[in-house]
């Protein structure tokens, strides 16, 4: 047991030493002052690629880390944002995951953000919203004006769909049994 601990003492040390000194309350005033990291989508399942986005490193590469997939991934800057990819793992369990950037020269995450993984199958409750009553919300054969209308949604109707978006469309089931897909702007889960 004496030998274990000297060894504790020493990486906590080397911990202490490589954070620069108020670390914390410069990724404290990150967050706060509206850094964010975004991944699109948002909710994923298990094995899906994401797009991530931050305007914190808008100049120089960062780092974005999260269990989701387990290792850092990059994020090239184009003057604005910086912006990568990221695949979570297809092992990954449901649930909500932190998602952190650290930008090229850091030690400590200038930008935070949240991904939601879900099971495969997982469904819940939309209703239509932001039509106009007595209009209807078209469902289209897959997700994107370019595709054919299967069915059509009345102004407040409720289906079950996909928590998981594709460029903003949802796949959605209607009570007749039609599955399509429709522009999630006009689903609220409820």
């Amino acid at each position: 047991m004496d030998l274990v601990k000297p060894a504790v003492l020493a990486t906590a040390t080397v911990l202490c030493l490589a954070l620069p000194a108020g670390a914390s309350t410069a990724a404290t005033s990150a967050a706060s002052s509206g850094l964010a990291v975004t991944s699109a989508p948002s909710t994923v399942h298990a094995g899906q690629t994401v797009r991530l986005r931050t305007k914190a490193c808008p100049n120089r590469p960062g780092y974005a880390y999260s269990p989701a997939w387990g290792r850092s991934v990059t994020l090239l800057p184009n003057g604005v944002r910086a912006t990568g990819r990221a695949t979570v793992w297809s092992g990954t369990k449901p649930g909500t995951y932190s998602v952190s950037v650290a930008c090229q020269g850091q030690t400590y995450p200038t930008a935070f953000g949240y991904l939601t993984v879900v099971a495969a199958g997982t469904s819940v409750k939309y209703r239509v919203q932001h039509v106009r009553k007595g209009s209807h919300l078209n469902v289209r054969s897959g997700p994107g004006l370019g595709h054919r209308v299967v069915g059509k949604l009345k102004w407040k109707a409720t289906v079950q769909g996909s928590p998981v978006r594709e460029r903003g469309w949802v796949k959605v089931t209607t009570k007749r049994g039609t599955t399509g897909w429709s522009y999630g702007y006009y689903l609220r889960r409820a």
